[in-house]
């Protein structure tokens, strides 16, 4: 099942309604994404200058920044100062100002979105990763990514319009299923939550993390028998170092002792 732990977002406001010469230009904490490639200077000179090049040089310049922006954040974690060389949200919005469609930028976009107090304006970024080409590099992962923050924040609701969305548009991908399985888990909806693993072991049928899940969704629903079943194939498949098939089929025989003892 999908990690989670609870993460409110945060709400930051300016007052940038005196727009001069000396003004200072607002910040992603202030106005979307969509508004400030507009009112920020160089963001603004970015999105037009790359307008102009083909789609293949956008795409080269947008992974270039956002490498750039990967580095700042190992260099953070190797030397400890992240007052001085962790990136900001400017370098966050650069890759996207470059190229629109670069599915990594509007991850990363959409989460400070969120952080920031705009969930609609993360969600708007987020679904239109549902619309891209299946074959577009690493979408299906980053689309789980951006469906596993939503979880980390709670918020079910949005995680299972996304997932939704995203097993509509690719319906053979294993993990959309996973993703929303848990949301209706999450929700009190153990026999859908079934179904959606028990399809994604379908699509994936000796992924015994997959397998794991719909054990546990089975446990869950009450169904013993199935339960044991599939618990049994995931702690088969499983490598040595893989608890939770282990955990959960203990966990099982614990709830039957009980049950008999009744």
């Amino acid at each position: 099942m999908k990690k989670r732990t609870k993460r409110k977002p945060r709400k930051r406001s300016a007052d940038i309604s005196s727009e001069g010469p000396d003004a200072e230009p607002p910040t992603l904490a202030d106005v979307p994404f969509r508004e400030l490639v507009q009112k920020d200077p160089e963001l603004k000179e970015i999105r037009q200058r790359y307008r102009r090049k083909s789609a293949e040089l956008r795409r080269e310049a947008a992974e270039d920044a956002m490498f750039s922006v990967q580095a700042k954040v190992m260099l953070a974690r190797l030397t400890g100062r992240r007052d001085l060389v962790h990136p900001t949200w400017h370098d966050a919005a650069v890759p996207l100002a470059i190229d629109p469609d670069y599915a990594p930028a509007i991850l990363t976009v959409g989460s400070l979105e969120y952080r920031y107090g705009r969930p609609d304006e993360a969600m708007a970024l987020f679904l239109r990763l549902t619309t891209f080409p299946p074959e577009t590099e690493g979408l299906a992962e980053i689309i789980d990514q951006a469906g596993d923050f939503l979880i980390a924040e709670d918020d079910y609701d949005n995680a299972e319009i996304l997932y939704s969305a995203a097993a509509a548009a690719q319906p053979e991908v294993a993990v959309f299923r996973v993703g929303w399985g848990c949301c209706a888990s999450q929700r009190g909806r153990k026999e859908e939550a079934v179904e959606h693993f028990r399809r994604a072991v379908e699509l994936e049928p000796d992924n015994y993390v997959h397998l794991n899940d719909l054990g546990y969704a089975l446990l869950e629903a009450g169904q013993y028998d199935g339960a044991e079943e599939v618990l049994r194939r995931a702690v088969e498949l499983a490598p040595d170092d893989y608890d939770l098939a282990k955990g959960n089929l203990d966990h099982l025989t614990e709830l039957r002792a009980e049950f008999d003892e009744e």
